[in-house]
């Protein structure tokens, strides 16, 4: 009985941490916050920059679990939505999806080394060389 309680509590708190995500851009920079609906252009391909006029490239991981999360969070799109959007965009030649990497690690070396890039990561890989500008749960 004890060591049921303790799996499902485990489990809770990996999953609850799991799905706590950090949007990041360079320490370098202006950009220090952004609105959700901000966010979605800029992920959607709706717009190329950052509210106050500086380009946004926009970088993610290739989890698909991450991809899944953060876009249903951002955008209100599921899996189905997304790559129905993306077909549209891509076909008329408007926009194109993020650049894809395939560990964490690159994503932060990507962001710290490049002012205008800005993604998404999991909270526990947050360190000193990238800055947050929103938190999504």
């Amino acid at each position: 009985m004890l060591y049921s309680k303790l799996l499902i509590t485990l489990f809770l708190s990996v999953n609850l941490y799991a799905q706590h995500f950090a949007v990041v851009v360079s320490k370098s920079s202006k950009i220090n916050s952004i609105e959700t609906h901000e966010l979605s252009r800029i992920f959607l391909a709706k717009t190329r920059t950052f509210p106050n006029g500086q380009k946004a490239i926009v970088i993610e991981s290739t989890n698909k679990e991450y991809q899944e999360f953060f876009y249903k969070k951002v955008t209100n799109k599921n899996k189905r939505q997304l790559k129905k959007y993306w077909a549209k965009m891509i076909f008329t030649g408007r926009g194109q999806p993020a650049i894809k990497f395939d560990s964490i690690e690159e994503i932060i070396n990507f962001v710290k080394s490049n002012k205008n890039a800005i993604s998404y990561i999991p909270y526990r890989y947050i360190n000193n060389n990238i800055k947050v500008i929103m938190e999504i749960k």
